[in-house]
């Protein structure tokens, strides 16, 4: 199993050396949500050795690319300065501490993934499932009906609570068991919710309504949300990876004009590998506010 973008694999995470471990306790300190996002995302290991294998992924891609730019520099100039070695050297360690922040808060991706996933389907299986016992279908053959069915990762939820009962547990049980596993918050909920109707006797049908008008106005309220914030995501966009670098320049090159100075072809390469950066980054926090309904 490997998490993307890190160069091991959680297995090879696992068997790093005891010696070592003190970079990832130092790490936890700092990125401490990473606990938690492992445990939401279904990686079994701990925190510690996930950092530390990811620091060492993370010096491994800021040497590459010291290499990387260092030979664009040889190859430029036919030789290698000083200041190029001091350049290449400057943009690997800011490489190394992108790429950490990546291996750090992806765990956490993967997680808001899993719970989208079961997000999508939630509303039309708890549609199904009303359906059901409003025609006087019972709430275990109910789920049953929904892990036979095509609701993606919710029918592969529903089919390890029927397992559960048909090993000899309670309804009651294995839902309550399915709230404290699911890494959807919604279906967390809908299980609290079936427990409290289950155990006070109120209506099964009832309690699916209302958790199905819920997510229904969260979701709406989310696409609203997401489009007017877009409009803003845009311009930033625009602003950093477009019109600051080319006004930069354009800047520099009228104040070096005037001053007597030159800006070098360093400099430049400087401006367009921060616009690029800019872009991925910028690229990829809009990719995380989607709405999980529509990802």
């Amino acid at each position: 199993m490997r998490v993307k973008f890190m160069l091991f694999s959680i297995e090879q995470s696992k068997k790093i050396s005891r010696r070592l471990i003190f970079i990832g306790r130092l790490l936890s300190r700092l990125f401490h949500n990473v606990k938690y996002d492992l445990q939401k995302a279904g990686y079994d290991i701990d925190s510690w050795a996930y950092l530390t294998a990811a620091f060492f992924s993370a010096m491994i891609y800021g040497v590459v690319f010291t290499l990387f730019i260092t030979s664009l520099l040889f190859l430029r100039n036919g030789l290698l300065l000083n200041e190029d070695g001091i350049l290449a050297s400057l943009l690997g360690v800011l490489f190394f501490f992108i790429a950490l922040v990546i291996h750090a808060i992806y765990p956490g991706i993967i997680a808001k993934n899993v719970a989208a996933s079961i997000d999508r389907s939630l509303v039309f299986a708890l549609k199904s499932m009303r359906i059901q016992v409003s025609s006087g279908v019972s709430l275990f053959e109910a789920m049953a009906n929904i892990a036979k069915s095509n609701y993606g990762a919710v029918s592969k939820e529903m089919e390890g609570v029927v397992k559960e009962i048909r090993s000899g547990a309670s309804e009651a049980t294995a839902i309550e068991n399915l709230a404290l596993s699911t890494k959807s918050d919604y279906l967390k909920k809908t299980s609290w919710q079936l427990l409290t109707s289950l155990s006070s006797g109120a209506s099964l049908s009832g309690a699916l309504d209302s958790v199905v008008e819920m997510i229904t106005n969260y979701q709406s309220r989310a696409i609203k949300n997401y489009a007017g914030e877009l409009n803003l995501w845009i311009l930033l966009y625009l602003l950093l990876a477009a019109a600051l670098p080319s006004l930069g320049i354009a800047f520099f090159v009228v104040l070096s004009s005037i001053v007597g100075g030159s800006v070098n072809s360093s400099f430049l390469i400087l401006i367009v590998v921060f616009a690029f950066i800019t872009q991925i980054i910028l690229i990829g926090f809009v990719k995380t506010r989607v709405p999980r309904v529509l990802v």
